[in-house]
């Protein structure tokens, strides 16, 4: 990516997740968030960032993708959108598609993640998908979607599977060959960790290519058994750990 391509992303991203930080927050405490980190804003120029009538300067969108990130606004919005029933299922499908949840995402991951290196963001179909494609495109990275039928187009594949305890069954997921190769780095990015079922499969589909795993992302990590299935030296960024 260009260098001024890359400046004018990050005034599109700010001014993303100001907009839908809006969407779960009051003014003031936006205010107060970017206050906190040093930044300066009235109420006039938040609005005007908000509506988009003015971009912050790259240095100014900078420093608020930062304050956002080491503030995990993130976290707050999904823990006030998170939903948990009595059998502790979470709404997760609601979640992953939400707009404004997966502009916080991208801004997040981008911040977190520019500096691996990724070239390709590898997910799992369903869920994971609007929120795999908002960062591959923050990043600048290729989507690859693991699926678990085959396509009857696409002529060579990498399988893997993995057992599934509720009902008992195996999962297939099946990847087309050409979508890694040996040099790319990997964002495996999913909604949801929980039992690391999905992201060892996963893993497994990249190291057939060759490929290295470098980063993790989610929006929701439940529990502890998931970090047995990170790739060593990967980097992780959850949004909301719940334990």
């Amino acid at each position: 990516m260009g260098r001024k391509l890359e400046r004018v992303r990050v005034q599109v991203l700010a001014v993303e997740a100001l907009r839908a930080l809006r969407s779960f927050m009051s003014g003031k405490e936006v205010l107060d968030i970017l206050a906190g980190a040093g930044i300066e804003l009235s109420v006039v120029d938040l609005s005007r960032y908000v509506t988009g009538s003015v971009l912050p300067s790259p240095q100014r969108s900078e420093a608020i993708l930062g304050a956002l990130s080491e503030a995990n606004v993130l976290g707050t919005v999904l823990r006030r959108a998170l939903v948990m029933d009595e059998r502790g299922v979470v709404n997760v499908a609601r979640i992953a598609y939400d707009s404004a949840i997966l502009s916080l995402a991208a801004a997040l991951a981008f911040r977190e993640l520019r500096g691996v290196g990724v070239t390709k963001v590898l997910t799992a179909a369903v869920n994971g998908i609007p929120l795999a494609t908002r960062i591959a495109h923050a990043l600048d990275a290729d989507l690859c979607v693991a699926k678990h039928e085959p396509d009857a187009s696409v002529e060579s594949y990498v399988e893997t599977r993995y057992f599934a305890p509720d009902p008992p069954r195996y999962v297939h997921l099946y990847l087309p060959a050409f979508a890694i190769n040996a040099r790319d780095r990997i964002a495996v990015v999913d909604d949801l960790l929980h039992t690391g079922r999905t992201l060892r499969a996963l893993t497994r589909l990249a190291e057939q290519r060759g490929a290295a795993v470098s980063a993790v992302f989610a929006l929701i990590a439940m529990g502890q058994e998931w970090r047995g299935a990170v790739p060593e030296g990967a980097r992780v960024v959850v949004a909301l750990p719940l334990d």
